[in-house]
């Protein structure tokens, strides 16, 4: 019977654990010409590979179009990525310090009201215009820079809140930043 408690324990502490992976910090809009633009990825352990999971951005604005609305616009696989001894992984335009692990073109994150993603996959997963969905999504962040929330692309990948980075009147200064309880603030 000990053996039993012990296993119901076990298990009950594996399904207490969260995603694998997480986006822990969103900068879409930055000074000038969006140079300073990253995403910052967080694992649960120290060392983890990232091999076999895509990064993907997604158009929130359900008027842009047939071809973009509510699709990807931007992939990136994180294969060959480590995280590093916090668990931190940094994405993001060649002008960010500290260096990124994999960089993206300035400008790149769209302001909002958008999502980024992580997905079980392949950059060969997701070409530009796929739609938006949660077959083997990991985790997904809506944000906006006090932009309408983006409903339908938020109930295609089962979001409830879309974060603010204009939420202070600083957007180009603020990032949006996981908080321990797993919810957002922007600071």
């Amino acid at each position: 019977m000990k053996k039993l408690g012990l296993f119901l324990s076990l298990l009950c502490s594996f399904a207490g654990f969260s995603q694998v992976i997480v986006i822990n910090e969103l900068d879409s809009d930055t000074p000038s010409i969006d140079n300073l633009e990253f995403v910052e990825l967080k694992t649960q352990t120290p060392y983890f590979s990232l091999n076999g999971y895509v990064f993907v951005c997604f158009n929130g604005n359900p008027n842009s179009g047939s071809n973009t609305a509510l699709k990807s616009y931007y992939t990136m696989s994180l294969d060959g990525l480590t995280s590093d001894a916090n668990g931190l992984v940094l994405i993001g335009s060649n002008d960010v310090s500290p260096a990124p692990a994999r960089t993206f073109g300035d400008n790149l994150l769209q302001n909002g009201a958008d999502a980024v993603a992580i997905y079980l996959g392949t950059f060969e997963d997701f070409p530009d215009g796929t739609l938006a969905t949660t077959t083997n999504l990991i985790h997904a962040l809506a944000y906006d820079t006090s932009d309408p929330d983006a409903v339908e692309l938020m109930a295609l990948l089962n979001l409830t809140e879309q974060y603010n980075e204009n939420e202070n009147g600083q957007q180009t200064t603020e990032s949006i930043q996981r908080k321990n309880d797993g919810t957002y603030e922007t600071k």
